[in-house]
Parts: structure tokens; C-alpha cells; sequence
């Protein structure tokens, strides 16, 4: 394993092992909103809405790249919305967790420890209905090679599910996006900031390759690159590019209190990210897209 192999999978571990989750999405009133414009419907999460409302069927076998602690997985496995899941992920904790209660509940689901090189090298001799990426496309430095191994994996009628982050790579912000996400800053009171100045600054190239070297390494060309491969069916931005940053600056415990005066600023926030969207100020970073084999 190389040494950017062995810092993802530590860091990865690491939150398996802690519960970190992303900060923007753990906020209800922003969960409800990022429901909303993946399914249309606030209520409905976006893997209930594909199976349920979308397809209308069960899916015969569901391939999952990159499948963390195996949560969508288990969840696709326990809901029987396919008749066998199989999941890899370079993070060994997270494949314990996913093994151990795939095994617990009886499911139809197997899981283990597996790199994307692998995968390309060597994908699997079974053929899937369904390829799962979730969070993880944004992690592969050849996205062209996973996408193509992603493509022999699938049955002729088979089809691709994304979501992802799909904005700057590494999450360097232009000059632009990064203005007008320290003016709300600085126009914020300070008990909703993880402290008074905070700003939010583009991360030093020894801050990405200590925390993770992968981590949106080739994010904006995922959405022009799916194309190529697949033949798009619906492809919906769900936005991110306000509220994903701007959380990791906030006050978690304050804004997500559920006072009154943090749902209406929480609120607010959602508008803001919304019109700066519609007039072009800025880009959806995250992707909900499916794509059936051409």
C-alpha cells in the first residue's frame, strides 16, 4: 500500500472509529433542504426515492465502490431493495462495521477491504445491475480507469448511481466563492462561529497531503467525465458550495440547537446558498446523477 494509501485509510478509520460525519449535512433543516432538491420531496431520502420512487423494482446485484462503513449498503440490503449488495472500501474499520452488521441482520451483503487499483486491474467476474458510487468517487486520482472498470462490471442493461462531490479540486475555492463565504463570516454573531475572526482559508498543500491526499484530488472532472462513459438519465446538483464550507466554521452545538433564532439563521443560510445559485454567483459542488450503460 502506498503512503497516500495508508494516510486515507488511517484518517478513514479514524472516523468510523469516531462518528465524524460531514458537518453541513448533520444540521435537519439543511438535511431537509439537501432531500429536497436530490428527490424533490424534503422528507425523502435520496436512496428511498431511487428504489421506491424512481426505479419502481427491486435491483438484482448492487456493486459498491468505495462503500465506507457500508451505511447506504445496509440500508439498500435491510430495506430489500436488491437481492445481493457487495461493498469495498480501502478503510478496514469501516469494512469491520459493515461485515459485522451485514452479519448480525442476516443480509445480503458482503464487504472487504479493497483499493481502486484493484478494482481496475481486476474487476470482478460477477456482473452487477447497479454500481454504487457515494462519496467516494472524489477519492480516485484515475477516475477515467474505475469509471471504464466500472463499465465491464455492469450487465448490458445496467446502470451507474453518484453522488458526489464534484466541485474544485482539493477544495481550493476560487478568490470569488471564498469572498463572499468570509463576508457572511465576518456579518454572523459570534456565538454561531467556532470562534469571533474565524475566516475560512484555502487548505496548504502540506495540510492536504497530512490530512488526505485523496480527498477531492480530481473532483471537477467527474461530472464532465461521467458522460463519456454512460448515457445520463437525470443528473441534479445539490448545491454545497455556501453551506458545505461555512459549516466547518460554525458553532455545531449552537446552530443545531434548534433555537428559534439558529433555525431562522440556518434557514437564511439555505435562501442565500439558493439565489446566489440561481443568478450564477456559484456552482452546485455535490452531484446526485444516475447514468444507464451505453
Amino acid at each position: 500500500m502506498s503512503e497516500a494509501h495508508d494516510i486515507t485509510a488511517r484518517r478513514w478509520d479514524e472516523n468510523y472509529e469516531r462518528d465524524i460525519r460531514s458537518s453541513w449535512v448533520q444540521n435537519p433543516q439543511i438535511q431537509r433542504e439537501v432531500n429536497r432538491r436530490m428527490t424533490g420531496k424534503a422528507e425523502r431520502f435520496w436512496l428511498q426515492w431511487f428504489f421506491e420512487d424512481f426505479t419502481h423494482r427491486k435491483i438484482g446485484r448492487v456493486l459498491s465502490i468505495g462503500c465506507g462503513n457500508g451505511a447506504h449498503e445496509l440500508l439498500i440490503a435491510s430495506n430489500g431493495y436488491a437481492d445481493y449488495v457487495y461493498g469495498f472500501d480501502a478503510s478496514p474499520s469501516g469494512i469491520k462495521q459493515a461485515s459485522n452488521l451485514a452479519r448480525e441482520q442476516g443480509l445480503q451483503a458482503e464487504f472487504s477491504v479493497g483499493y481502486f487499483e484493484d478494482f481496475t486491474k481486476q474487476p470482478p467476474d460477477m456482473k452487477f445491475d447497479l454500481v454504487l458510487f457515494a462519496g467516494s468517487l472524489h477519492h480516485c486520482v484515475n477516475i477515467e480507469e474505475i469509471l471504464m472498470a466500472a463499465r465491464s462490471a455492469l450487465v448490458p442493461s445496467g446502470m451507474i448511481l453518484v453522488n458526489e462531490y464534484v466541485g474544485p479540486c482539493y477544495q481550493l475555492y476560487p478568490a470569488e466563492r471564498l469572498q463572499i463565504i468570509n463576508r457572511v463570516l465576518a456579518g454572523l454573531e459570534s456565538k454561531f462561529k467556532k470562534s469571533p475572526e474565524i475566516q475560512l482559508s484555502l487548505p496548504t498543500i502540506e495540510q492536504i497531503f497530512a490530512n488526505d491526499p485523496t480527498e477531492g484530488v480530481r473532483s471537477s472532472l467527474i461530472q464532465p467525465f461521467l458522460p463519456l462513459f454512460f448515457e445520463p438519465i437525470f443528473e441534479r446538483g445539490f448545491g454545497g458550495a455556501l453551506l458545505h464550507p461555512l459549516f466547518d466554521c460554525l458553532n455545531s452545538r449552537k446552530v443545531n440547537d434548534g433555537s428559534p433564532e439558529s433555525e431562522t439563521l440556518i434557514n437564511n443560510l439555505i435562501l442565500l446558498e439558493n439565489e446566489l445559485t440561481r443568478l450564477g454567483c456559484v456552482k452546485d459542488d455535490f452531484l446526485f446523477a444516475c447514468y444507464k450503460q451505453t
